[in-house]
């Protein structure tokens, strides 16, 4: 009775997990469906760039609205009738697919007057036109792929015509991810499913881990889409992308914990329900703090200033926080509903009678570390220290467009407008003067040739009628740069301007201020942010670590130095990532975004195995010396650890295969890291601590054994 008792309760857990998944699949939206870009490029209200597009917007509202560029090309030479054709259609197309798309009239401007929408060399121009503001971005690309059906058709042939500016990356970008996504998660997937195969030769325990992620994924994925599109969140593409290789990975760690305890009870001769009883009881604090420890990692996230790192902690948050429920519950009532066939072909008892008397692998590792603690750690430490040391030779870049595949219509529009015009000009910068008093044109052109006198500034000019609308005191003038407007050096001269604003506006005799719009002042803020968010996000994140794993370990040495060894772990891992792609690929740089995230995720992920080892060897040490404990610790946990971060890295590294160069980077970083960590520190480096620091390893609690 007993045992169909608890063979129901089995049941009557999956049934729950079958019905939300189904549910969350009828009635609710996917996340996907319901991304949307970050409000003010992902900055604070007050900062200056932000500051100064609200006031671009304000006082001059033809500026309102989200740009597309329709870029016009002929490699041998533009021709007047093909320009004019191309002009009209654009203007006569653009109404037709929405009224409130407004497009700069060209056609109608004298040719001086639209003498700056066109190259040097005569072989391309653009046209801007405006998407209203608070688009979703299913529908810009909806409206982008009507647009480029409406102005194509009435083109001349000889023309190349892109589409490029924010708008048109944002419908590209959507259209990337929604094919790349499918890609990924079949690739997850499949590498799991092959991985667990040529570990554990066992059909049916591939299947049961893809089958509790597979449910889980699709209940995330439907709490995610409601809150989503309740507007609770902004949810982004990235992240979702991260988030699917997240859940399968750690919801196959977890099974592979459990799993390894199962087979363990299994061997003593317990029945399925008393074995899986026990297993649970020794996995589930290992569980709760790794699950925990990933929980409130992500949710550190939420201390950042800049939206972009902050958007992240509520989608994780909801994912991890599912993962962990289903490691607890879904995932048991599989292997128990399961039973023995989870092991088929192998029979765990008669396993366990082939393994008397013969040491494995991991049990000779440990012996050695435990035998030769000094020997094992010291070159591996002087080692990880090397490559960690080559994080300082990093470069930074935050033109996350050249992180997109150079194929995507919208990135070919920006190469070929970045050929045909100067540098600065692909994005100009918009200085705008904010008087007490009535501005006058004297005084905007004083200003405007103490800008031409800065050695950072290409060229400054006033470009038609600068002041605005009924307010003679707010006026704009046009600055182009002569770095790339996307690199370090030009916001290095963009904070010297806002710098010297003061004495600026005073030697042109202008009471009050001088605001600075456009890409390279929101990059600029972007750069002070997100270092801010970096020394903020790795302290938080390095202390509450360290508290989950006191609490755990019941010990203050110990987390010391298990934090320790981790933060070693990834300064290695972003220091060969910094020299494969600078040194080996020749990259000019990596995104300014990876080692905010490396940090969070490889930190977050990374402990979760050493908190499997020390709750194994604080198990162990109540019965056996300190010794001996690591010894048993290391040879008991070895196999399935190792097998469940071999799995983690090789999920994180199908993001190598992903279009965006990001995700690439962030891929190959946390899948080095991850390894690093479960084939070196965790068996060797933290093993041998243990052994050296001997009946202090977990001070101030007393050891029953010294």
């Amino acid at each position: 009775m007993h045992v169909l008792k608890e063979k129901k309760r089995w049941f009557t857990i999956l049934l729950v997990w079958v019905m939300a998944a189904a549910l969350f699949t009828s009635f609710a939206p996917h996340a996907k469906e319901v991304t949307s870009p970050g409000k003010n490029s992902g900055l604070p209200e007050m900062d200056a760039s932000i500051q100064a597009e609200k006031a671009l917007k304000k006082y001059f509202p033809s500026s309102k609205g989200v740009p597309l560029f329709v870029v016009v090309h002929d490699k041998s030479g533009l021709k007047e009738k093909d320009v004019n054709r191309a002009m009209k259609s654009i203007e006569n197309g653009v109404p037709t697919v929405d009224k409130e798309f407004t497009v700069v009239p060209l056609s109608k401007m004298p040719k001086q007057a639209r003498a700056s929408f066109f190259s040097e060399d005569e072989k391309t121009f653009f046209m801007p036109v405006l998407l209203p503001n608070g688009m979703e971005i299913k529908e810009v690309k909806m409206a982008m792929d009507k647009l480029k059906k409406e102005i194509l058709k009435a083109q001349p042939s000889n023309l190349n015509i892109h589409f490029t500016g924010p708008a048109g990356i944002e419908a590209d970008t959507y259209e990337m991810f929604s094919r790349a996504d499918v890609v990924l998660i079949l690739g997850t997937v499949s590498l799991i499913f092959v991985l667990l195969i040529a570990i554990y030769r066992s059909p049916l325990l591939a299947f049961i881990p893809l089958i509790g992620a597979g449910i889980a994924y699709t209940v995330v994925d439907g709490l995610l889409g409601l809150m989503g599109d309740a507007k609770w969140f902004a949810i982004d593409s990235q992240s979702l992308s991260i988030m699917m290789i997240l859940l399968f990975a750690v919801i196959t760690d977890y099974s592979l914990l459990l799993f390894s305890r199962f087979r363990e009870e299994l061997e003593k001769g317990l029945d399925i329900n008393e074995a899986m009883r026990n297993a649970l009881r020794y996995v589930r604090e290992p569980i709760i703090f790794s699950g925990g420890t990933v929980l409130f990692s992500m949710l550190t996230l939420f201390a950042a200033v800049f939206e972009t790192y902050r958007a992240f902690a509520p989608v994780f948050a909801v994912a991890v926080a599912v993962m962990l429920i289903a490691g607890l519950t879904l995932m048991p009532a599989l292997f128990a509903i399961a039973g023995k066939k989870s092991f088929w072909p192998s029979n765990p008892r008669k396993r366990a009678e082939k393994r008397v008397g013969r040491e494995g692998f991991w049990h000779r590792l440990g012996r050695f570390v435990t035998e030769k603690p000094w020997i094992a750690l010291a070159p591996i430490v002087l080692v990880l220290v090397f490559f960690a040391s080559m994080v300082q030779r990093v470069n930074y870049t935050f033109n996350l467009l050249g992180s997109f595949p150079k194929e995507m219509s919208s990135i070919q529009g920006y190469n070929v407008l970045n050929k045909s015009f100067s540098a600065g000009e692909i994005a100009p910068s918009t200085v705008m003067i904010k008087s007490k008093d009535s501005l006058t044109y004297k005084q905007l052109t004083d200003l405007t040739q103490e800008l031409n006198q800065k050695s950072s500034i290409d060229q400054a000019e006033i470009q038609g009628n600068p002041f605005s609308e009924g307010h003679q005191n707010v006026a704009k003038i046009n600055l182009v740069l002569k770095e790339n407007p996307y690199s370090e050096k030009a916001f290095d001269d963009i904070e010297k301007l806002r710098d010297n604003s003061s004495k600026l506006l005073e030697k042109s005799q202008i009471k009050g201020q001088l605001l600075i719009a456009g890409e390279s002042a929101k990059n600029a803020d972007i750069r002070s942010v997100s270092k801010g968010d970096e020394i903020r996000i790795i302290s938080i994140m390095t202390i509450l670590i360290m508290i989950m794993l006191g609490i755990q370990t019941r010990s203050l040495l110990a987390p010391v130095y298990m934090m320790a060894t981790i933060l070693l772990s990834f300064g290695a891992a972003l220091g060969f990532t910094v020299f494969f792609f600078q040194d080996v690929l020749g990259y000019k740089g990596i995104s300014y975004r990876i080692p905010l995230y490396t940090f969070v995720f490889l930190v977050a992920l990374g402990i979760d195995y050493s908190i499997m080892l020390i709750s194994r060897i604080r198990e162990e040490k109540e019965h056996m010396p300190i010794k001996e404990a690591v010894l048993e610790g290391v040879a008991k946990t070895g196999g399935v650890i190792s097998s469940a971060g071999l799995i983690l890295a090789a999920t994180f590294a199908v993001l190598i295969t992903q279009p965006v160069m990001e995700l690439r980077v962030f891929g190959f970083a946390v899948a080095i890291g991850v390894l690093i960590d479960t084939f070196i520190v965790r068996p060797i480096v933290i093993p041998a601590l243990i052994v050296i620091l001997g009946k202090y390893s977990f001070w101030p609690k007393k050891l029953k054994h010294n």
